[in-house]
């Protein structure tokens, strides 16, 4: 059996080989650790990172060799994969002033000792805030045709996430918020709590004010992002868990007059509707029943036959169907209760609560 000096040391065994390449325990990958590091070295010089982890996809064959040597002669000695990771990370410690870290890396640096090749790995950013949308027609996802045809104007999550994905140096990102209005609907208030995720990112620090006027920028001041902050993955999973209700301001058009139409409406106060999944997504979402709560809803002003609503309703209520009734698809609604037809004329998101 070839045995080169590097395991020679570690196992305590007579080395039989020339450190050439040729060991038939650890494949000659612990003669290869400059090399490593010199590649480590020049493939990070443009990452921002404070933390890494070195790691070895290893060749079967000489895991096994290793193995049923390290059983039979030295059980208390170091793999070779564990000795490597061990004397390239102490090097880029002692050298590159990098710190390795087992938990929660920035970085990971994986040998793949059959191709003699690497792969880099660096952890996502993410952004935490909320956003607001001040100019009606923006979806919060790219509306794009089977034709790959773009059939609106740029989205909310585009104009943060490329914003993002620029100043981080990312490859790629992914957007989430709590829930989404409308396209023709305005998101105001304190706005919608949002991530964005910024994969593979070079860079981990960020201006958040700077990105703040960015996204404005980039938006045609039709979308504003607020209360920003990096967050970890904790804040991000919790986020993701939340429920929030919602606070509305709805512009509608009654067609017919109504006595003590504010008593009439109070009377919604507290209760629960029933809501058909809305004819104008059964394409997208599933026909189910959901029951929500209406916690409150008021005049705030009324002239003629066109009133502004504020409703304040449980999370994932339909706000149009409520209004319009959808054919009786939400039971009950102002319209049906009403008596009369009910047309909505704008709506706007005011909170998420």
């Amino acid at each position: 059996m070839k045995i080169c000096s590097h395991c020679a040391a570690r196992l305590n065994a007579e080395r039989t080989a020339t450190d050439t390449g040729e060991c038939d325990l650890c494949g000659g990958l612990l003669s290869q650790v400059d090399i490593f590091f010199d590649i480590f070295k020049e493939e990070t010089k443009e990452i921002e990172f404070s933390n890494f982890i070195v790691g070895v996809d290893a060749d079967e064959r000489y895991l096994k060799n290793d193995d049923d040597y390290r059983k039979e002669h030295c059980t208390d000695c170091k793999s070779f994969k564990k000795e490597f990771s061990t004397i390239l990370g102490r090097k880029i410690e002692e050298l590159l002033g990098k710190e390795a870290e087992f938990g929660n890396p920035e970085l990971v640096f994986t040998v793949k000792q059959e191709s003699g090749d690497y792969k880099l790995w660096t952890k996502s950013c993410y952004i935490q805030g909320r956003y607001r949308k001040l100019r009606r027609g923006i979806p919060q996802s790219p509306w794009i045709n089977p034709s790959r045809e773009r059939e609106m104007e740029r989205s909310i999550s585009e104009y943060i996430g490329l914003i993002g994905l620029k100043y981080l140096k990312g490859r790629d990102y992914t957007f989430f918020a709590s829930g989404r209005e409308d396209v023709d609907t305005l998101m105001l208030g304190e706005g919608r709590p949002f991530y964005v995720e910024i994969l593979q990112p070079k860079l981990r620090k960020i201006d958040l004010d700077l990105l703040a006027e960015q996204v404005k920028k980039f938006s045609n001041g039709g979308v504003e992002i607020l209360a920003l902050k990096l967050a970890a993955k904790e804040d991000i999973e919790e986020l993701k868990g939340k429920v929030f209700d919602k606070s509305y301001e709805v512009g509608v058009k009654i067609e017919g007059s109504i006595e003590n139409i504010e008593s009439k409406i109070k009377e919604f106060e507290g209760i629960t509707i029933h809501q058909r999944t809305p004819t104008r997504v059964l394409g997208l979402r599933k026909d189910r029943m959901r029951d929500r709560k209406i916690h409150s809803i008021s005049i705030k002003e009324s002239e003629g036959g066109r009133i502004r609503l504020i409703i304040t309703a449980e999370a994932g209520t339909y706000i149009k169907e409520f209004v319009t009734g959808d054919n009786d698809r939400t039971n009950p609604s102002l319209s049906q209760r009403l008596g009369v037809n009910v047309q909505i004329e704008y709506l706007n998101v005011l909170e998420v609560n």
